[in-house]
């Protein structure tokens, strides 16, 4: 019932994007190089994250600073960070939609813009801890 209130409250307060609840800490364009197979989301700080790094690191991208920059933030005692890798286009930003225990990220931005190629966007999310489950479902998977 715990969850049902809460999801409510964040359909209420803009999917899962109000209230403090979501924040964006890292947006970074990674290229349109194929990535090596691996993960598409993970929580940093686990074993699930230790795995999405390395394979970001083997990935063929030309800012690697950025992106290890970006994976190597810790959010502070009372929340939680996830990263997701998602394709598309000429995006500039990202959002977090939390429905019951769905972390679903999305790419907002860059409309009206014909890619011939796809490009892949890191993002990196940190939300409450007390607002998620022990074991969210992270999409895309």
């Amino acid at each position: 019932m715990r969850w049902i209130a809460v999801c409510l409250l964040l359909v209420l307060a803009g999917c899962g994007a109000g209230a403090g609840q979501a924040r964006l800490e890292a947006f970074v364009e990674l290229g349109s190089a194929p990535l090596p197979a691996g993960p598409k989301s993970a929580e940093l700080g686990t074993p699930d994250g230790q795995e999405f790094q390395r394979t970001l690191e083997r990935a063929k991208t030309s800012n690697r600073d950025e992106v290890r920059a970006a994976l190597s933030f810790a959010p502070t005692a009372d929340r939680r960070a996830f990263a997701f890798v998602m394709p598309g286009c000429a995006e500039d930003g990202a959002e977090l939609t939390i429905a019951r225990d769905t972390l679903t990220a999305k790419l907002t931005g860059g409309e009206n813009v014909n890619c011939a190629t796809a490009n892949y966007f890191l993002t990196v999310f940190s939300v409450d801890r007390d607002s998620l489950p022990a074991a969210p479902t992270l999409m895309p998977r």
